[in-house]
């Protein structure tokens, strides 16, 4: 491999790590927000009242300029947080018609909240590095920044032009993998979406059956750009294949598994497999009559 080709691959590799940290970011914010039952939209506005109206608060005109929307969206918005206990509306001492928005004690809690829960998600990744690893990892980022910072130089991508090909394949693999990901995101959430049903958050669960939906709407598209929708029978041999390896893991954990006669775990692993053999047969039937 050309000193040229690895330098590439290191560059492919800081982009990725990069992109992954900044996913991980996003999935932690996530968490925050949905267990409180708070669009992303609403809890931008409580940030933006917990940065810049903790002391005098915020009028309406103002959040909205904060958060780009208009006025009567952002009214709106603000009577559905009051409503929630979130956010209250004080009379400005200077002009009495004129309401000012403030953070509630509920609100100031769930920032204190989130300071806790920052501490903790970083403990739990960029603390598992060692101290020297820790302190080389903030001397290369400062000297990347540095390095970035300078807006003569040119892009990375303008020194180093590739084929419209690999361009492409690149792309390819990045929408795949974003895919991929939005899979998993749907299936969560609907796993979350059933206990909050079985816990009577009925809310809750409204919210991420949308998410879900949505999610699912995004990766259809996104499958659609791949063109998988033009190999549907090559899809659904994929999805045979798989359910077989499912099967067959399911069957060794079986055999592995400590039990004893009428446990529940037994029970729920032989009732998995039972219900692996049903599907199994249902997408080979439909898969041989494809092919007929």
């Amino acid at each position: 491999m050309s000193k040229d080709q690895e330098f590439h691959n290191e560059i492919d590799v800081v982009m990725r790590v990069m992109h992954h940290a900044q996913a991980a970011v996003k999935s932690r914010f996530i968490q925050e927000v949905v267990p409180n039952r708070l669009t992303i939209v609403q809890f931008n506005a409580l940030q933006h009242l917990h940065w810049y109206g903790s002391d005098a608060g915020m009028s309406v005109s103002e959040l909205g300029e904060h958060l780009g929307l208009a006025h009567n969206t952002t009214s709106g918005l603000v009577s559905r947080l009051e409503r929630h206990g979130w956010v209250i509306r004080r009379k400005c001492e200077k002009d009495r018609r004129r309401a000012r928005i403030k953070l509630t004690p509920q609100s100031e809690q769930l920032f204190r909240e989130r300071v806790e829960h920052a501490t903790n998600f970083w403990q739990s990744t960029f603390g598992q590095l060692s101290t020297q690893e820790q302190e080389n990892l903030i001397e290369s980022l400062k000297r990347l920044k540095q390095v970035m910072a300078k807006p003569v130089w040119p892009s990375y991508a303008q020194l180093h032009p590739r084929d419209a090909d690999h361009l492409q394949k690149r792309f390819e693999a990045d929408l795949d993998e974003l895919a991929q990901a939005k899979l998993k995101l749907v299936g969560l959430r609907l796993i979350l979406a059933q206990i909050a049903e079985k816990r009577n958050e009925h809310e809750l669960a409204a919210y991420l059956n949308q998410a879900a939906s949505e999610e699912i709407r995004h990766t259809n598209q996104l499958l659609a750009l791949l063109g998988y929708g033009e190999n549907f029978e090559r899809l659904l041999s994929s999805l045979v294949h798989e359910d077989t390896l499912v099967y067959e893991e399911l069957l060794s954990l079986l055999e592995t598994t400590p039990h004893v006669e009428e446990d529940e775990e037994l029970m729920f692993l032989q009732q998995m497999v039972q219900d692996s053999q049903r599907y199994r047969r249902w997408f080979r039937s439909i898969y041989k009559q494809m092919n007929q």
